[in-house]
């Protein structure tokens, strides 16, 4: 039997296909050999997913906890707040980030500028040498889309700030304080936004310094299969292996029933009617499987069985006509497959019905996650 606890305590897949695939790559030289870079990776980390509305979602949030801090900080505690942050203590401290978030706009306009150049100088090479598919590893290697995406949120966020909107409206309530200590974090949540940009686009000229050159673009293939499609391949792989393995967690349990008699839990299969819906769920929004813990599944499908056992149905002649086995659990799903509208992913035949606190077990079990309308 499988050993569902290397998925950690709830013995969830993903967690285990993960770890599976980052020790198999850990292990391979030529994986090693084509890895990214300490600081490519961190690049990644901060950028992926990327998109202009994520990013100024992000720094919405940040502000209105600060501005939340500032009120906050005016009507309970103002005596907290430094004395040298105030405009009276530091009379040009206004203008120096007036000055400083205009300077910001400049590098940030320029660094897009840069950008562009360099987009329609790899434009004009894929066309040449009909390099589609070297242009979409280009891309993902050069984090463009990212850098572009955080470049656009950075620039918005900075020209909306020239005014301050949120403070602003804070001081108009009463609710404001003199210190300018909350500007000068988000200053410094600038200048360190500004300077991730800067490293992206250093990240993105190199990749596109390589690019123009064959040698060095036969490289960026080789780091493009070693970090991305054997590591997809890898998991797609083992998860589906190890979901079909569900269909095993019965196995070990002891019985004196006939083997046609034997409950049954089955994983990807529908055996058709007569079957009973025992959890079925409206997906208003496609969705897909991502991950499954095992073990609360195990938990739950052994409970039904030892249950399903104790009660000893008599099978009928004509239920024996209309299965060749004993009570079934079927959860007809498949990993990261869509699904939408009403669907009964766990059906049973025969046997005792499933308790609230089983399927509320199951119903953890199973993370459906929201997908995008074409899945």
């Amino acid at each position: 039997m499988i050993d569902w606890r290397h998925g950690g305590w709830t013995g969830s897949i993903d967690r285990w296909v993960a770890r599976e695939v980052r020790d198999q790559l850990r292990g391979s030289p030529a994986v090693r050999r084509a890895r990214y870079g300490w600081t490519h990776r961190a690049l990644r980390r901060l950028l992926v997913p990327g998109s202009i509305a994520r990013f100024l979602a992000a720094y919405l949030v940040v502000d209105v906890l600060l501005v939340a801090a500032e009120a906050l900080a005016a009507s309970t505690v103002p005596g907290w707040l430094p004395s040298w942050s105030t405009e009276a203590a530091i009379p040009d401290i206004k203008p120096t980030i007036l000055y400083v978030s205009s300077y910001f706009i400049g590098a940030q306009v320029g660094v897009l500028g840069a950008v562009s150049l360099a987009l329609a100088l790899v434009t004009l090479i894929a066309q040449r040498e009909n390099a589609s598919t070297d242009v979409q590893i280009y891309y993902r290697e050069s984090l463009a889309f990212e850098t572009v995406a955080s470049c656009i949120a950075l620039l918005m966020v900075l020209c909306a700030q020239l005014l301050w909107p949120l403070q602003f409206a804070l001081h108009l309530t009463g609710l404001g304080t003199a210190s300018l200590l909350f500007k000068l974090v988000l200053l410094g949540l600038h200048t360190g936004w500004l300077l991730l940009n800067l490293a992206a686009v250093g990240q993105f000229i190199s990749t596109t310094f390589r690019f123009v050159q064959q040698p060095a673009r036969e490289a960026l293939r080789e780091r493009y299969t070693a970090n991305l499609i054997q590591p997809r391949d890898m998991t797609a792989r083992l998860r589906e292996t190890l979901f079909s393995q569900g269909s095993r967690l019965l196995e070990d349990v002891a019985t004196d029933m006939a083997e046609q008699d034997r409950p049954l839990v089955a994983f990807d299969f529908d055996f058709g009617p007569p079957m009973e819906n025992e959890i079925e769920t409206d997906f208003r929004h496609p969705a897909a499987l991502r991950d499954v813990r095992m073990t609360w599944v195990r938990w739950v499908v052994r409970r039904w069985s030892r249950r399903c056992i104790a009660a000893t149905p008599t099978r009928t002649e004509t239920a024996r006509s209309l299965s060749d086995r004993g009570p079934v659990l079927s959860f007809n799903l498949r990993l990261d497959r869509r699904v939408t509208g009403r669907v009964a992913w766990c059906r049973r035949r025969g046997g005792v019905p499933l308790d609230w606190l089983e399927k509320e077990v199951l119903a953890r079990a199973f993370v459906f996650q929201r997908t995008g309308d074409e899945g």
